[in-house]
């Protein structure tokens, strides 16, 4: 008898390991950056959130289209991070949406030309007519 016990002992532990292995060997989804330039993205997730979606809605229809992000400090602003397009393949995208005080979905932006809006540091200091 003591003998059955270590053989269903060690039968376990190896389905045990047999699983934690597999579990492992399971390859994620590639995380590649998104092929399409940054408006087109804004483009796309406006075609599944449209203007003047309630913040909740856009939410949950961005979470069954697979996009993934998280809000700003003040939940005005929900920044789009990874889009999941298959079981494949993740892509990172740069945009944000912008909602109103009503909560409301009033617009996008790529992320990245963020600071191009900004106006940028003359490259030489502008000529002083007082001089």
């Amino acid at each position: 008898m003591r003998h059955r016990g270590t053989r269903q002992g060690r039968a376990f532990a190896w389905l045990v390991l047999a699983g934690m292995l597999g579990c492992q060997l399971t390859p994620s989804p590639a995380l590649v950056e998104c092929p399409l330039p940054m408006q087109q993205q804004a483009e796309e997730i406006l075609k599944i959130v449209p203007l003047g979606t309630p913040r909740a809605e856009a939410l949950k229809k961005l979470k069954e289209a697979g996009i993934r992000g998280n809000f700003g400090e003040n939940e005005s602003i929900f920044y789009c991070d990874f889009w999941h397009r298959d079981e494949h393949v993740r892509w990172h995208i740069n945009v944000m949406l912008l909602f109103d005080e009503e909560g409301k979905l009033y617009a996008t932006r790529p992320e990245a030309n963020v600071a191009a809006d900004a106006p940028s540091a003359p490259s030489s200091p502008p000529d002083d007519p007082f001089q």
